[in-house]
Formats: C-alpha cells, sequence, structure tokens
C-alpha cells in the first residue's frame, strides 16, 4: 500500500473573524450558504483575508481537488493499492474509500466539502462511507501508517523517477505532499524525515503527487 498525505493543506472554512466582511457575505449570499459554513476560496474571497495570518497561502481547496482527482482515478487506487489522506491546517484529516470518485467540476466539490465539514462524513445511496474528516494531528496520522515518511521538498535530494521508484519497493510506503501552494510546512513533526525532490525547479503538489504514483507503479512492474 502506499499512503499518500496531503499535509498542511489549505482547506478551512471561513475563519470567525473575517466571517461577516463583505466579500465573505456576498460570497455566501450569492449561494444562498450561511457564511460560516462555506469553504475559504482565495479566488473568491481575496478582499478579506489580508487581515488573517499567513494569508497569502490560505483559501486554496482548487489545490486539494486536483490533487484528489488525479489520486482517485489512478490505476494504482483503482487497483486498491493507494490510499490518499488530506491533513488540513487546522490538524483535520480527511479519509477516503478507494471506490470515491470525487466531481470534476470545482463548484460542486467545494459544496461537497462544505457538507463534508458540517456532516463530518459523506455516504453513498449503499450506505458506504465515502470520506470522513477527523481531528487529527499529522504526527499521529503519520505514526499510524507504521512506515518512515519521505517528504517531498524542493531542499531535498534531488532524484529521477527510477531512483523514487527503488525507495518505493516495500509492501507499504508512504510519501508526504505539501497540500499549499508556496513556501514550506507548518507542522514541525517532518523537519526529521528524509527529504526529496523530483525536479530542479519548484512544482505544482498535483505534479509531484503524479510523479510518486508512476514511481511506485514502476516499482510494482519491477518486484
Amino acid at each position: 500500500m502506499l499512503w499518500i498525505v496531503l499535509a498542511d493543506s489549505e482547506l478551512e472554512l471561513v475563519p470567525k473573524e473575517i466571517v461577516r466582511t463583505p466579500a465573505i457575505l456576498k460570497s455566501a449570499q450569492m449561494r444562498r450558504k450561511d457564511a460560516s459554513g462555506v469553504l475559504l476560496d482565495s479566488s473568491n474571497h481575496f478582499a478579506s483575508m489580508k487581515g488573517l495570518k499567513e494569508w497569502q497561502r490560505r483559501g486554496r481547496p482548487d489545490i486539494v481537488h486536483f490533487c484528489l482527482l488525479l489520486a482517485l482515478d489512478s490505476q494504482l487506487n483503482r487497483e486498491g493499492g493507494l490510499k490518499v489522506v488530506v491533513h488540513t491546517r487546522n490538524d483535520e484529516v480527511i479519509e477516503f474509500a478507494s471506490e470515491t470518485r470525487l466531481p470534476r467540476i470545482y463548484g460542486r466539490f467545494t459544496g461537497l466539502m462544505e457538507d463534508l465539514f458540517k456532516k463530518g462524513k459523506i455516504v453513498s445511496p449503499e450506505g458506504r462511507t465515502l470520506m470522513r474528516l477527523k481531528r487529527k494531528t499529522l504526527s499521529k496520522l503519520l505514526e499510524e501508517t507504521g512506515v518512515e515518511p519521505i517528504v517531498f521538498d524542493e531542499s531535498g535530494e534531488k532524484l529521477g523517477i527510477t531512483e523514487l521508484a527503488k525507495l518505493l519497493t516495500s509492501n507499504d510506503a508512504c510519501v508526504v505532499i505539501g497540500g499549499f501552494p508556496s513556501g514550506g510546512f507548518k507542522s514541525k513533526c517532518l523537519e526529521g524525515c528524509k527529504k526529496v525532490s523530483v525536479a530542479h525547479e519548484p512544482l505544482c503538489a498535483w505534479s509531484v503527487l503524479a510523479k510518486a504514483v508512476v514511481a511506485r507503479e514502476a516499482a510494482l512492474e519491477g518486484a
């Protein structure tokens, strides 16, 4: 099993300190939603976000959306060889059943995530839990995987796909990818972990994830 952890992901509901600001209220009104139940999105809420700590990196559900579409639709996941988990800046963890198929349309995805934050889980018509939201630190999550994580970081050891595949040959492996647009990880538990890089320039999270999936598939084919 390959664990892919999107760590420190910028996925959160609108923080209470800006929930009554004009941009937030206008966005919520257009969607006929309570402002406190809306996902923070820098595309719609930029004017209200400058009062937030670390506002430049926050409000990026699109990063999580792209990564999940790629991961959950991969052959590796369809064959039961992938477990993808989202960890948020507020120490929430979202787990996904392998059969989960997310909406391709971004607006429907954000609505689904808002329902998840409200209800704590998303259940299929057949009664199967497809997504579950829990309070959990990244440290606790990584401990539960039972394997030493490999962290993708632009400052890490430069590896090609072949070399990365060699690191992912064991039965169980775990890679950590930042679910944020720029900067470093917030979670201090990653400081002592092995760090690798798969490019000579910064890549988007979904590009890194794609390389991890390809490397794992190559590792399994060569086993």
